[in-house]
């Protein structure tokens, strides 16, 4: 048990650690190549793309690895990637003009274009293949089509930007890298099979399935990141760059808990297992270890870290700080209990009014912290959203957890 799970984490951990890096070649440059406002307007533009990726993305980070990994013939998996571009395409059409549109609202007037660019490169983000590489255990490609091109989107927008002064490079570079590395994974993928093409009736079909799914993986994850545009729209120009530099901080510690959820998932849900509940209890343990490790680091290391990587004049306050270590803590605890419990018994509709419960309290914090231009009462709208959630999600998921092992997946 230990040889196999050590060896997953290491696997899917290995990646977005490098994933991680893309943003500590591009942020320095952008810092320091913006006026006052420009790192928040950036910063602003890049979580509207993070809500429209998520949106986009159309709950298949969830059930895509699942699927995938009950369907190990290849026929049947390029079938699923193609109806997943499908519906996928039909979100799109929607979310990336909406994107651009708000990120051009809540930017600075001198950076509306290029914050509206990030958004809309940072949006196309969510036709990721990482969810099938995941579901395959196949660590290696993920790195190759969802890891290197965003290295090297960072690198080359990170030169393009010293050589111009123009952000909106890092949205062309990137836009371009997703297109190219989305598509060759979907060529190789689907060019050896017969699948022919979804006609509407089953595009309605793969739509109404995916909904659910999509609406708590949209809800849970969109207002996480509304803190960002929100403090820029409210708080004077030095609050609002400071507060982005916090939210980023943050916002590189969820890349652990991520590649935590995603090695744990499919091992704790192994139906040949021996004892299932162990891989529970490891699962739980580990993330609670994650969170009070990533929770601390966040709010001891936060200033002095954003302080290197976003200047000086950036740096994120101790209190910001703090709270976003509050609620890394929260949501690393609270993961395995939903990924690994709650949803594979089928518990959706639960898991989305806790969800919709939770984005209702933090944003009515977050508001109240813009009308009063607080930016610690904005972070303190994270902590009692995710709060919220680990109070309602864990309680009945132990239950789970005592009554029986999970008898079906999502």
């Amino acid at each position: 048990m230990g040889r196999s799970i050590t060896t997953r984490l290491a696997a899917f951990t290995g990646g977005p650690v490098l994933a991680a890096l893309a943003p500590l070649l591009i942020i320095p440059v952008i810092t320091r190549a913006t006026g006052a406002g420009g790192w928040a307007s950036f910063a602003a533009g890049q979580s509207v793309g993070l809500i429209g990726m998520i949106v986009l993305t159309f709950g298949w980070g969830i059930v895509g690895p699942v699927r995938i990994a009950q369907h190990p013939d290849p026929t049947d998996r390029a079938r699923i990637l193609l109806e997943s571009l499908v519906t996928r395409a039909v979100a799109a059409a929607v979310v990336l003009p909406v994107s651009a549109l708000v990120a051009w609202w809540v930017a600075t007037p001198d950076y509306r274009l290029a914050a509206a660019a990030i958004a809309v490169a940072t949006a196309a983000a969510g036709f990721t293949p990482a969810w099938f590489c995941i579901g395959a255990g196949q660590p290696g490609l993920l790195t190759v089509y969802d890891v290197l091109p965003r290295l090297g989107a960072a690198a080359v927008g990170a030169a393009l930007i010293f050589l111009t002064g123009e952000i909106a490079w890092y949205a062309v570079v990137l836009a371009l890298s997703c297109v190219v590395a989305f598509g060759w994974h979907a060529r190789v993928t689907m060019r050896d099979h017969d699948l022919g093409h979804l006609d509407a009736a089953e595009i309605r079909i793969a739509l109404r399935r995916q909904v659910p799914t999509a609406a708590i993986d949209t809800v849970s994850n969109s207002y996480g990141s509304t803190p960002t545009p929100i403090a820029t729209g409210s708080l004077a120009t030095s609050a609002a760059d400071s507060f982005a530099s916090a939210n980023t901080m943050y916002r590189f510690g969820l890349i652990a808990v991520v590649a935590f959820g995603n090695a744990f998932q499919g091992w704790v849900l192994e139906p040949d297992a021996d004892d299932p509940r162990a891989r529970h209890r490891l699962a739980i343990v580990a993330h609670g270890a994650l969170g009070v490790a990533g929770g601390i680091g966040l709010a001891a290391l936060g200033p002095w870290a954003s302080s290197i990587v976003m200047g000086a004049d950036n740096a994120a306050t101790w209190t910001a700080s703090a709270l976003f270590g509050a609620a890394f803590f929260a949501i690393s605890f609270t993961t395995p209990f939903i990924r690994n419990v709650m949803i594979p018994h089928g518990r959706y509709r639960y898991v989305f009014v806790v969800t919709c419960a939770s984005s209702l309290v933090g944003l009515s914090v977050m508001l109240a912290g813009a009308a009063m231009s607080a930016m610690e009462v904005i972070a303190g709208g994270m902590v009692a959203a995710e709060l919220v959630i680990m109070v309602a999600i864990v309680v009945p998921a132990r239950r789970l957890l005592a009554d029986r092992t999970p008898s079906r997946r999502a």
